[in-house]
């Protein structure tokens, strides 16, 4: 007895596999296909963003150039000037220039002044004893705050008050108007 394996279902089952080792083989293609497409955008986008950060200030460099231009002139102008009145008016202008030009692109100015004191947006360098301001206020700003997008990026330097000990009180009492201790009656 002879069977006849070309019409059967071992021959379905031989189609399907070859059928299926086809379909494999092209989505291994596809998905090799992909994966390279994938990994040369990834390329593409980290070469855009190396470009972009190299590039980023180019506008704001730009524009400061001038105010370094400014200042150049300033300089220049001191060793031949006896009329500080114009060196300072000159030193003015840049100054302003480059305030102009630092608010254009988003960098903003603030004072802490008189206020209470924020970690967020002051630095503690110093604390005085004083009755006349509440406690934790900001009473002198050394160096003013920067902020970037609603963002501190520097932050301002500060005093802030503190209230009088009982100590700096009891010393100040037995002082005199001169400064010296009184003599305590014995």
């Amino acid at each position: 007895m002879v069977i006849n394996l070309k019409k059967g279902p071992v021959t379905q089952l031989k189609r399907d596999f070859d059928k299926c080792q086809q379909e494999l083989k092209t989505h291994k293609e596809n998905y090799l296909l992909a994966l390279a497409d994938f990994e040369n955008f990834r390329k593409r986008k980290d070469k855009e963003m190396e470009e972009f950060r190299c590039f980023a200030n180019e506008n704001l460099l730009g524009e400061l150039i001038p105010v370094l231009e400014n200042f150049d002139r300033a300089l220049a102008h001191i060793e031949t000037t006896e009329n500080y009145q114009s060196l300072k008016k000159g030193i003015d202008i840049a100054y302003r220039q480059l305030l102009n030009v630092l608010d254009k692109f988003g960098l903003k100015e603030f004072s802490c002044l008189n206020q209470e004191f924020d970690p967020k947006t002051a630095e503690a360098v110093s604390f005085i004893e004083t009755n006349d301001k509440p406690e934790n206020t900001i009473v002198n700003e050394l160096n003013k705050g920067y902020e970037y997008q609603n963002r501190v990026i520097r932050p301002a330097r500060v005093i802030v008050s503190k209230p009088v000990s009982q100590k700096s009180e009891s010393q100040e009492l037995n002082s005199g108007a001169d400064g010296c201790k009184k003599e305590s009656d014995s």
